[in-house]
């Protein structure tokens, strides 16, 4: 939606919270098997999520700020006041709450909605290709653990993770680029100088943090000791996924979302390939390494990929 909105008539963010109606439903149906709350659990955060990227898509970035703030704000005052009162409940309740109080996009669709998807449908393709970008996110995110753990303990799960948690915490930089290069650059802006200050921000943010790496974690976590070297291997991820995050918000402006497709499927298969046999041989360093060097074949094959399209578009 941040993509197309600027571009296509304003029913395509109509016929998408549609989709999101229907398959919200089933999803929450499915997980509601586990946790009964879990079921508006997806539905309020699927509202709250394409209002938030109907926001980006219109440029009204204060707005959305606010509403990502204030559902994130009130979800820690409403879930901890909330956990003394109905207890783990009380957490998933306030996250509930928030995400349909802020959600208020999303229900001014409704009245439009008539359950017809014409333009949705010219675009299935590009949202496959951008699920499997999501997909991979993902894979970043959890699927390590699913193996690390099982595979190589759980002790040394915990030392890699406060090295990951650091990298996520700076993932929130080149997300923000991609976000705003995404509706800016869909609406016919260019940034090229942006996308360049951008990679050469993250080089200096990764140099710091690997230089500084040992001091933060003897002053903060002198227990994690060994995690040290996990650390500053997982810093140098920082210029990788700007370069993903930057070139992916072009590719997407440009309708080239195959580029996004194939560079998905080259992290997530050199993910499952290089983290087992480097695991085993160097242990959490391997295992760092792992995430670093499918982050860098996917960052090198879409800067591979934009090159060639740079030209391509420049001779026609």
């Amino acid at each position: 939606m941040t993509t197309l909105l600027p571009k296509s008539d304003s029913k395509i963010i109509v016929q998408a919270n549609q989709i999101i109606l229907i398959s919200g439903i089933i999803c929450s149906i499915i997980v509601s098997t586990i946790n009964w709350m879990l079921g508006p659990f997806v539905i309020g955060m699927s509202f709250w999520m394409m209002a938030s990227y109907e926001l980006i898509a219109h440029k009204t970035y204060k707005k959305y700020a606010l509403n990502v703030i204030g559902a994130r704000g009130t979800q820690l005052i409403l879930s901890l006041s909330l956990y003394y009162i109905f207890g783990s409940q009380g957490l998933l309740l306030g996250f509930i709450i928030a995400f349909f109080a802020f959600s208020r996009p999303y229900f001014s669709s409704i009245r439009d909605f008539d359950f017809h998807f014409v333009n949705v449908k010219k675009i299935f393709g590009t949202s496959l290709h951008l699920y499997s970008y999501n997909l991979s996110n993902a894979f970043l995110l959890y699927f390590d653990k699913l193996i690390i753990g099982p595979l190589f303990g759980y002790v040394l799960l915990g030392y890699y993770q406060l090295g990951f948690q650091f990298l996520m915490f700076f993932s929130m930089i080149p997300v923000s680029f991609y976000q705003y290069l995404v509706s800016h650059e869909s609406g016919g802006g260019k940034e090229n100088k942006l996308r360049i200050y951008s990679i050469l921000f993250s080089v200096l943010l990764s140099s710091l943090f690997f230089v500084f790496a040992p001091q933060i974690i003897n002053l903060f976590f002198p227990h994690y000791s060994q995690s040290i070297n996990s650390m500053r291997i997982l810093s140098i991820g920082i210029i990788p996924m700007m370069i993903i995050s930057t070139l992916n918000s072009r590719f997407l402006s440009l309708n080239l979302t195959k580029y996004i497709l194939f560079s998905s499927i080259i992290y997530q298969v050199l993910q499952v390939s290089l983290l087992i046999p480097l695991g085993n041989r160097y242990g959490i360093d391997g295992i760092s390494s792992s995430v670093v060097i499918s982050m860098a074949c996917q960052s090198i094959f879409l800067f591979i990929s934009y090159l060639r399209t740079s030209v391509y578009r420049t001779r026609r």
